[in-house]
């Protein structure tokens, strides 16, 4: 419903006060005044409660699945759809949950049956389902008597994936290096094990690592490489630590956002390696997605990761046993990869105990003090590794000494900070650091 602004409300009061000067003075003219200044209040009125209802607000981003870190572009495309002159619009669209703020479009006077389309490059976004409720637009007449405020279109759902780094090597399965991805493009530098077998028509669903391209120009059909491979194909169970109360600092510069990215590139190296990837969230219910080694894993994956909130409200360890029970693809073969906010007794004692009945584990912590203050931790930069000697101000004694009881234990530790480089810690190259054993066989 339009509503008189502050100069709507002394329009009206000056034709009330003309036209009571005018019965006192006893001018027509007066009159005429009066009735005009009401005339103009009414006119105003009409035109913003039948323009207003005829505005049609239509928005977009670009790209529609932005990354991480992303500055993507906000369209926002306004229609006027009636007759009647234009009006003067502002819009204001609500994005602090993209970590944007809010953005607001002033437009002039948009004339009849016209179209205006305005563009906004946003701040880094941040990961995660956002939805962002309807724009509230504010529609005035030329003469700011009248103003209309109302929500327009329909809420935005926009996806933010992860920004994962793409590992060519991964400290963690140093056999699968050397393998080709589904694309056929060699990323994995150093020679596998693998030995060639045979060569068979493809069957619907097997991963799409293995098409000998030459065989299938000749034959017209996809055909699949059979290789001697005792590793690659073998699961890979990777579990995300979402425990709600560890989570330290806000986003995007918290423990949990860099777990996500740590947890992510290592599921995505082993996908595009040929692995199959058990996915599992720890939060207030937990969550089990299996990826498969080609394209749509990789999507599935990034869809996962971006909708993953530490909701957890249970400790890991009352989880752990739960989460890896009757799970077969963790016995012989099988491998799994924890990427945790948590590092206490119990949870080593657990880990142990997984260890001791076959199940292969890698630990990944991501330490929570260092995202307590905005300044980098002092000798940052790298990963800290067990077996080599990490800053006193880097790792507490204690975390150090529960990382060795972990090794001590028979399980590769990998320990993360605020600032660390990712690409190279996965890998394996950090300078001047020793390469723990990995957990694949």
């Amino acid at each position: 419903m339009p509503r008189p602004t502050g100069r709507g409300i002394a329009l009206l009061g000056l034709a009330a006060g003309t036209y009571l000067a005018g019965r006192v003075v006893g001018t027509w003219e007066l009159y005429l005044l009066a009735f005009a200044f009401a005339a103009m209040w009414l006119l105003a009125l009409l035109l913003v409660g039948v323009a207003g209802r005829r505005i049609q607000v239509m928005r977009k981003l670009e790209p529609s699945r932005p990354v991480e870190g992303d500055e993507p572009e906000y369209t926002v495309v306004v229609v006027n759809r009636s007759w009647l002159p234009g009006l003067r619009l502002v819009l204001r669209s609500p994005l602090t949950t993209l970590g944007a703020g809010q953005v607001e479009s002033g437009l002039a006077t948009l004339a009849p049956r016209a179209t205006q389309v305005t563009c906004h490059r946003l701040p880094r976004v941040n990961r995660g389902v956002h939805t962002l409720p309807s724009v509230e637009l504010r529609a005035e007449d030329p003469l700011g008597v009248m103003r209309i405020s109302r929500g327009m279109g329909e809420a935005l759902n926009v996806t933010v994936y992860p920004r994962l780094v793409v590992l060519r090597s991964c400290l963690f399965f140093p056999e699968s290096e050397g393998h080709r991805d589904w694309a056929d493009r060699r990323g994995l530098p150093s020679p596998g094990a693998s030995e060639f077998r045979s060569v068979r028509p493809h069957q619907p669903g097997e991963p799409l690592s293995r098409i000998d391209w030459k065989s299938t120009a000749k034959t017209g059909i996809l055909m699949l490489r059979e290789m001697e491979d005792d590793h690659v194909g073998a699961d890979i169970t990777v579990l995300l630590d979402g425990t709600q109360a560890l989570v330290v600092g806000t986003q995007p510069h918290s423990n949990y956002e860099l777990a996500v990215r740590v947890a992510g590139s290592i599921a995505d190296f082993a996908l595009r390696s040929g692995r199959a990837v058990n996915l599992i969230l720890h939060e207030r219910v937990s969550k089990r997605v299996v990826l498969t080694p080609d394209g749509s894993g990789r999507r599935t994956l990034l869809e996962t990761l971006a909708a993953a909130q530490p909701t957890a409200m249970a400790a890991l360890t009352s989880a752990l046993s739960r989460l890896f029970a009757g799970d077969r693809r963790l016995s012989g073969s099988g491998s799994a990869i924890l990427v945790s906010l948590t590092l206490d007794q119990p949870v080593v004692r657990t880990l142990a105990d997984l260890r001791d009945h076959g199940i292969r584990l890698v630990f990944v912590y991501v330490s929570g003090p260092s995202f307590a203050g905005r300044e980098r931790p002092v000798g940052s930069g790298r990963a800290a590794r067990v077996g080599a000697p990490a800053p006193q101000s880097q790792l507490p004694f204690e975390t150090r000494a529960l990382l060795l009881a972990l090794s001590a234990a028979g399980i590769p530790t990998l320990s993360l900070a605020r600032g660390d480089d990712l690409a190279e810690a996965l890998s394996g190259r950090g300078r001047g650091r020793r390469r723990p054993a990995t957990a694949t066989g």
